[in-house]
């Protein structure tokens, strides 16, 4: 099982990697005229660090060539050892003949060249004027697993339809409705009182006596109210 994960994460590393290695370095220049003028190699500051890199890669590489080409090879194989030490007492490790090792090996070579092949031959015909066929598969990649779409058609738009509801109906027949109809409310009582004022001394002074019931009612409870009439009349 280990085996085929690493050759899928293999042809995958290896398609990817060409796709991009041929789109940018073979083919004619896609970009525009103006790009093209300011074109240069990249600085040391970039260069000096990915050669280090590729140093490196190439060190790793033949520090982990397996012992079926040379003998006490694969210095990398036991320095891991003591993080899979519980592992290895459930279950025992599977040791390979070296003919085993030379078919799987030769396979995912072979198949990593052919992925090669196939990346370099594809996109080395892309072009802005006549793009590459593009699959099921293709479509799929170049709209990015329609993560976006899945994103708003779950996430972005009923947002969309929530704040919509917020907006026109809580905020402009609730919120707003309610502070407008305390407004209107005020203007409504003001119009009905201003037809109060006619400028007759008879009625200021009916409306001064209600006031002085009203006031009275609600100060003084009723037997007392009744005691005080009692008196006058």
């Amino acid at each position: 099982m280990f085996y085929y994960v690493g050759v899928a994460g293999a042809l995958m590393t290896a398609f990817y990697m060409f796709r991009l290695y041929t789109l940018t370095f073979l083919g004619n220049f896609r970009g525009t005229q103006e790009q093209a003028h300011h074109l240069h190699e990249s600085p040391s500051a970039m260069t000096i660090p990915l050669i280090v890199l590729a140093v490196l890669s190439v060190v790793g590489g033949f520090i982990g060539i397996p012992a079926a080409f040379i003998e006490n090879g694969h210095w990398l194989e036991h320095f891991l050892a003591p993080v899979f030490a519980s592992s290895t007492q459930l279950k025992a490790a599977h040791h390979l003949s070296h003919q085993q090792e030379y078919i799987m090996m030769g396979t995912a070579t072979i198949l990593i060249v052919a992925v090669i092949l196939y990346a370099v031959n594809t996109y080395k015909k892309y072009s802005t004027d006549q793009e590459a066929e593009a699959t099921s598969i293709g479509k799929l990649l170049e709209n990015k697993w329609y993560v976006d779409e899945l994103y708003n058609a779950v996430i972005v738009n009923p947002l969309h339809v929530f704040a919509g509801f917020c907006k026109n109906i809580i905020e402009k027949s609730g919120v707003d409705g309610m502070v407008n109809g305390v407004g209107r409310l005020v203007a409504y009582s003001s119009r009905q009182l201003r037809l109060v004022q006619s400028g007759q001394v008879a009625s200021y002074l009916l409306i001064m006596i209600m006031a002085i019931v009203v006031f009275f009612l609600i100060w003084f409870n009723d037997l007392t109210i009744i005691r005080f009439f009692n008196k006058i009349f």
